[in-house]
């Protein structure tokens, strides 16, 4: 059956905190976005920022990755997705990799979102898509959904959101051998794989690189997502909303055990 919304949010505190207290700061790839003049904020990182840890002020619910973010040097505040301790329209990008799917209100948190962008500015998000493609991988690392691309494209709209760009992402390995081992590592021996993750991103990735993502619209988008297990998405925010189609912000379907 699936997690009821206590349920997830529980475990996800548990499973990632255990995580961060056994984890070190790993600096991630990410994309390139910033504006002028308002600040720039990562939401939901971890131990894994994807923005310059001088560049950013970073949002988190683990107090433990907080901490170790600070020792790395960052700027660190430890809230919620769901209450941003940031005026309306006072944020000049947000990057948020990895963090709808794993909220129960998703909608709640794009609206959270669109209240502190400044209009014109650029948020960043990632997300595993099609629900068809549930994998026992979804559920040990606390994923409430995978996202239906068309549905995704609406949920955004709705809150003021305009498709700029994408490009392929997933935390996911590409082989089924390798994540049936991840997941079977994630669950038997968390602290093992943990290590073993943080000495494989470290020999493969460098904070320097960038995620590249191509200019598209949100119909190009769609029409291509059929290919892609999950994508960054760069989204712009509008002065207003874009009227929903009723019926339209499925994005969603939880699968079960």
């Amino acid at each position: 059956m699936p997690r009821s919304a206590r349920t997830l949010e529980r475990y996800n505190r548990a499973f990632y905190e255990r995580r961060w207290r056994a984890g070190t700061v790993v600096p991630m790839p990410g994309v390139r976005s910033a504006t002028a003049g308002a600040p720039t904020i990562e939401i939901g990182a971890g131990l894994r920022p994807r923005v310059a840890i001088g560049r950013a002020m970073f949002v988190d619910v683990s107090r433990t990755a907080c901490v170790k973010l600070r020792r790395a040097g960052a700027h660190a505040v430890c809230a919620t997705v769901a209450r941003l301790p940031f005026r309306s329209a006072s944020v000049g990008a947000i990057h948020a990799y990895e963090l709808l799917e794993h909220l129960t209100d998703d909608r709640a948190a794009v609206a959270e979102l669109a209240r502190v962008l400044v209009p014109g500015s650029r948020l960043v998000l990632s997300t595993p898509l099609h629900a068809d493609r549930w994998h026992t991988f979804d559920r040990i690392v606390g994923h409430a959904r995978r996202y239906d691309p068309a549905g995704f494209v609406a949920l955004m709209e709705a809150h003021g959101f305009e498709l700029d760009a994408f490009a392929p992402f997933g935390m996911r390995p590409r082989s089924r051998v390798v994540t049936w081992l991840g997941a079977y590592f994630l669950r038997r021996w968390p602290r093992l794989a943990l290590h073993h993750e943080e000495r494989f991103l470290r020999s493969r990735t460098s904070a320097e690189e960038l995620v590249i993502v191509q200019r598209a619209d949100a119909e190009t988008f769609v029409r291509q997502s059929g290919e892609l297990d999950g994508a960054v998405t760069v989204w712009t925010r509008t002065a207003s909303p874009r009227p929903a189609t009723r019926g339209a912000i499925t994005a969603w379907t939880r699968r079960p055990d």
